[in-house]
């Protein structure tokens, strides 16, 4: 429990929600959300229901609140009109900064949902990519050119007044309360798709469970105050190895040994044995820090007397997943199985088939006027490589996932089970009145 008073912004919503709830089991007491609509929350919670790009809205919940910390979450989902996203992502996000930067604000810190997506365009794999990797000319939709907008808005306003800021940035994030993207892979059960298979299924991708999500912005909130030591940098960190258990391969504890920046003949012997795949147990990989390495530069810094500088935590993106990427038809299937549905056999189509026929889809869409179920955007998202680097979040924020890719796709599964069985209910309730 801190002394803060946080005002969660969006925290009815899907993640909003689950960073209300994570604030509560630990204990704050001054945990208030602001709103369009007020639900899921007793008294604990003080609601201010209102508009985010109104100006006397925002400044009613920033003043009554009090808040120390405002967690920014509110966006709406994928899928809406430009229009949407222009008034919340970035006249709200407008809005919400110049109510923070008046001279009678409480605010101290700001923490900004922004989106994994922000540096994708649709037209080239991500891998393994860090913070480094630039926004692109081109967007991917009207989504992620609204949540760049926002991002550099929030960014930018860093240091500005004393307001402190950073941006976490998720990826595919699932779990209990998503309503959207479960329901994309429950509506191809019921379509009886299944068997379809577009690519290879060699494309991996980051999907990020819902609570780790949560728990990185009350990381960020947490930390904003600090200064990262560089010599911390020459650290190891753990490997995530909550669902695969530990295996020596580049994502666990291969990467986080070093930096080693003056290895010993000794060094590169292991080195060089570990490459060649003679691996003994209790072998250490001594991992190298080339200039292809974010921290490479910062790792050597105390060793040039810079040691009281460090790097700070605000004013940063971070990107954020469970560090535990998968190949997204195994994704897929795993969420079938934990739903009931097993597909009968598998047809798979190159990419460029599913392309073509994704492009028919639209413009027959466009023809009728109905919403297309299948789309270039969809068979994109299938076959293309897209997970992310957490070095930066893992080190500067410590941030770690508490739930592994395995716990929380079933933990997903049963809550939506839940939901669907509480629907069929429902009809029959209406059917016997």
């Amino acid at each position: 429990m801190s002394s803060e008073s946080y005002l969660v912004v969006g925290g009815c919503g899907f993640l909003g929600r689950h960073i209300v709830e994570q604030l509560l089991e630990r204990g704050e007491s001054q945990v208030s959300v602001f709103d369009i609509v007020q639900r899921h929350f007793d008294n604990n919670v003080t609601f201010y229901i209102g508009d985010l790009s109104k100006p006397e809205d925002v400044q009613n919940a920033l003043h009554k609140s009090q808040a120390t910390v405002v967690i920014h979450t509110a966006s709406p989902a994928h899928g809406m009109g430009k229009a949407i996203y222009e008034k919340v992502n970035v006249e709200g996000t407008r809005t919400l900064l110049e109510a923070i930067q008046q001279s009678e604000s409480t605010v101290g810190k700001l923490v900004y949902t922004s989106s994994g997506g922000v540096i994708y365009s649709g037209k080239e794999d991500i891998t393994n990519v860090d913070e480094r990797v630039n926004y692109p000319l081109v967007p991917l939709d009207a989504y992620n050119a609204t949540k760049v907008e926002a991002e550099k808005m929030v960014l930018d306003a860093n240091g500005q007044g004393g307001l402190l800021t950073c941006a976490i940035r998720p990826a595919g994030i699932f779990g209990p309360g998503d309503r959207q993207m479960i329901s994309g892979f429950y509506g191809v059960i019921k379509n009886g798709q299944t068997k379809w298979q577009i690519g290879d299924n060699t494309n991996l991708g980051d999907f990020t469970f819902v609570g780790n999500v949560a728990y990185a912005h009350l990381l960020a909130a947490d930390k904003l105050e600090n200064i990262y030591p560089y010599s911390s940098l020459r650290d190891p960190i753990p490997s995530i190895d909550i669902s695969l258990g530990n295996h020596k391969i580049p994502t666990s504890s291969a990467r986080p040994i070093g930096p080693n920046t003056n290895p010993t003949k000794e060094d590169l012997a292991i080195a060089k044995k570990f490459n060649d795949r003679q691996i003994d147990e209790g072998d250490i990989r001594p991992v190298l820090r080339t200039k292809m390495d974010q921290f490479a530069n910062e790792s050597s810094k105390d060793e040039q007397g810079e040691e009281g500088e460090g790097i700070p935590i605000a004013g940063q993106a971070y990107f954020i997943t469970n560090g535990e990427p998968i190949y997204f038809w195994d994704f897929a299937r795993t969420i079938w199985k934990q739903l009931g549905h097993t597909p009968p056999y598998m047809i798979v189509l190159p990419t460029f088939l599913g392309l073509l026929l994704a492009t028919l889809a639209e413009l027959f869409s466009n023809f009728t006027g109905k919403e297309p179920g299948f789309t270039r955007f969809r068979v994109s998202q299938a076959t293309q490589q897209r997970f992310y680097d957490i070095e930066k979040a893992r080190r500067l924020l410590d941030y770690h996932p508490i739930v592994g890719l395995d716990e929380g796709m079933k933990k997903w599964t049963s809550w939506y089970a839940t939901e669907l069985e509480k629907q069929k209910q429902a009809v029959e309730s209406e059917k016997t009145k």
